[in-house]
C-alpha cells in the first residue's frame, strides 16, 4: 500500500494551528495575569472559600488573664466552573488548496475567541467590586478619580500594588487633558511581560492597562483593584482537539477548542469601579 492519507500528513498543519492558537490566546489576555489565579485542581466541583472573624486588642496589666477569642471561618463565596468551547471545520478541499491561510486564520481566531471570552467575563466583574465607585455616567475620568479610587482601596486594607484597567477611550480622555497629567513611569519588567502591549505606564503605586473588552458606552466601567479582588480558577487549560469527519463535505477535520474555568469576585472590597464615557 502507498499514498495513504494519515494523521501524520496532517500533524504539521495541526501543530501549527495549536501553536498559533495558544500564542494568540496568550497575547490577547489582559486580565488573566493581573488577577488571583487558581490552577490547583482539574475537578469540576465548586470552590468555596472562607474568611475568618477577627479578634480585638485589649490593654492588659500584670494581673490580666486574656480571654480567648473566636477565630472561626465562614463561607465567603464560591467559584463554579463551566466549560466553554468553539469549533471550526476545515474541509480537505480547503486544506489542500489553501493550507497556510487556513492554518494561520483558524489558529489565530480560535485563540482570539477564547482569550476574549475569558477577558470579557473578568472585566464584566468590575461593576461588582464594592470598594467604591468614582466617576459619572457621561463624564470623563480624571486623575482625581484615580487617586480617590486608590484611597478607597487603601482604606479597605487592599494590599498594594494596584492595577487600573480602563477602556482605551477612557484612557485617552484621562491622558489627553491639557494639564494635570502626572509623569507616568515605565516598568521595563511589565513592558516585556505578556501584558506589555496593553501597558500604559505607572503612577502612585498603580499600574495602568487598556482593555478593549470592556463594554463600550457612555457609562463604561473600568476597574482598579488589588490582585485578590478578582479570581480566575482554571480547571482545564485552553486546548484544541482534532477530530476527523469523513462524511461531511467530502471529508475534513474538526478543530474543537475548549477551556474549563470559573471566575468571580474574591475580595470585592479590594477593588473599585471607575465609571466614565468611552464614546
Amino acid at each position: 500500500m502507498a499514498n495513504e492519507s494519515t494523521y501524520t500528513s496532517m500533524s504539521a498543519l495541526v501543530n501549527s494551528i495549536i501553536d498559533t492558537a495558544l500564542l494568540t490566546a496568550s497575547e490577547q489576555s489582559v486580565m488573566a495575569p493581573l488577577v488571583r489565579s487558581f490552577n490547583d485542581s482539574n475537578s469540576s466541583t465548586t470552590r468555596i472559600w472562607a474568611q475568618y472573624t477577627g479578634g480585638t486588642i485589649a490593654t492588659i496589666t500584670e494581673a490580666t488573664d486574656l480571654a480567648m477569642q473566636a477565630f472561626t471561618p465562614a463561607a465567603a463565596g464560591t467559584l463554579t466552573p463551566a466549560v466553554y468551547g468553539s469549533n471550526y471545520f476545515l474541509t480537505d478541499r480547503r486544506i489542500n488548496s489553501d493550507p497556510f491561510g487556513a492554518r494561520a486564520d483558524a489558529g489565530a481566531d480560535l485563540g482570539r475567541l477564547m482569550a476574549v471570552n475569558v477577558d470579557s467575563k473578568l472585566t464584566g466583574l468590575f461593576s461588582s467590586l464594592s470598594g467604591g465607585t468614582v466617576g459619572t455616567a457621561g463624564g470623563t475620568l480624571t486623575w482625581a478619580n484615580i487617586m480617590r479610587a486608590s484611597a478607597y482601596i487603601k482604606t479597605n486594607y487592599g494590599p498594594a500594588p494596584y492595577v487600573c484597567v480602563l477602556h482605551p477611550v477612557q484612557w485617552y480622555y484621562l491622558t489627553s487633558v491639557a494639564s494635570s497629567v502626572p509623569t507616568l513611569m515605565q516598568s521595563e519588567k511589565i513592558k516585556d511581560s505578556v501584558v506589555g502591549s496593553f501597558y500604559g505606564g505607572s503612577f502612585g503605586g498603580i499600574d495602568f492597562f487598556v482593555d478593549a473588552n470592556i463594554t463600550s458606552g457612555t457609562a463604561a466601567v473600568g476597574g482598579m483593584f488589588s490582585r485578590d479582588a478578582i479570581a480566575l480558577d482554571v480547571r482545564q487549560p485552553f486546548k484544541i482537539e482534532l477530530q476527523r469527519d469523513a462524511s461531511r463535505g467530502g471529508g475534513g477535520w474538526e478543530l474543537i477548542s475548549t477551556m474549563e474555568f470559573a471566575y468571580g469576585v474574591y475580595r470585592p472590597t479590594f477593588g473599585c469601579n471607575l465609571v466614565g464615557t468611552s464614546s
